[in-house]
């Protein structure tokens, strides 16, 4: 055989190759799908599937031909009544829906498969090598549903304790900010029955008390160093006079005598309050 007759049966059969090959890349493939085979927790709304074929299938021949290859079948092996939609902007889309205005209702946590029947063409004429089955499963409503609640609680519970919260930090505020109504021994020996001596001692106590309680609360606490105590505001402020001795409770203890004896009484109550207040500030040094 000549060289140049054997180049030109080499040449051929190569051609011949590449028509095969190229042939069969424009086979009719499916390229993709959503949900994708064995995907879970799909939507029940609206029930079907998108498809993704290389070539175009959107033809008036290929529509004829191709409606009676899509079918969606239940767990129970009962068809689905559906609706095939072949796209006329993107040629290889179709969606294949169930078709609700027929009653469908789909179930919760429930399997379904999409299944694509031999002999499906695209516009050229091409057909799908082989049948394809794409299966897929609802979500689970009912623990959904429990998960939602869950969250729900948990939010409400956090917007309770907030609230809370807020509403004693709120009260805490107030009682700090409302006035104290100054003690009045007389008033209180007045009301009680007891004597001036006795309801001085007791609040005295209370006082003392409470002193005590507030430095166990800020005993760990870093404050700062607080300006002394004034004793007499009258040496400081214009038009505030020092009171020596409150007033009688009755006409008869408003007399001369009366109120010498109840201004030395209240001296020695004072002297005897700084005397404490010393010895407790000292007690405190040594501490």
């Amino acid at each position: 055989m000549k060289r140049g007759t054997l180049i030109a049966v080499l040449t051929a059969v190569m051609i011949m190759a590449c028509s095969v090959f190229s042939f069969a890349d424009d086979g009719l493939k499916l390229m993709s799908s959503y949900p994708e085979d064995g995907q879970t927790n799909t939507s029940m709304e609206n029930l079907g599937v998108k498809l993704t074929f290389n070539n175009p299938i959107n033809s008036a021949e290929a529509k004829k031909v191709d409606a009676s290859k899509f079918s969606i079948i239940d767990e129970d092996g009962k068809k689905v009544p559906v609706q095939v939609l072949f796209s006329d902007k993107n040629d290889g889309l179709v969606l294949v829906v169930a078709d609700i205005d027929q009653g469908f209702v789909a179930k919760n946590n429930a399997e379904y498969t999409l299944k694509i029947e031999e002999g499906l063409v695209d516009n050229d004429g091409n057909e799908l090598a082989q049948a394809q089955t794409i299966t897929f499963r609802t979500y689970n409503q009912r623990v959904n549903n429990m998960v939602n609640m869950g969250m729900m609680f948990v939010m409400f519970g956090g917007i309770m304790v907030l609230t809370l919260r807020q509403n004693n930090k709120k009260e805490e505020e107030q009682v700090k900010e409302e006035p104290k109504e100054a003690f009045n021994p007389y008033r209180e020996a007045k009301r009680t029955g007891k004597s001036v001596e006795e309801v001085m001692a007791e609040q005295a106590k209370k006082e003392e008390k409470l002193a005590k309680k507030k430095a166990r609360k800020n005993k760990n606490k870093d404050s700062a160093p607080q300006e002394g105590k004034i004793e007499n505001c009258a040496e400081l402020l214009n038009n505030v006079y020092h009171v020596h001795a409150p007033a009688p409770i009755s006409k008869e203890d408003r007399s001369v005598n009366a109120l010498i004896s109840m201004r030395k009484e209240a001296a020695r109550t004072e002297k005897a309050e700084k005397a404490a207040q010393a010895a407790a500030r000292a007690k405190k040094k040594r501490r």
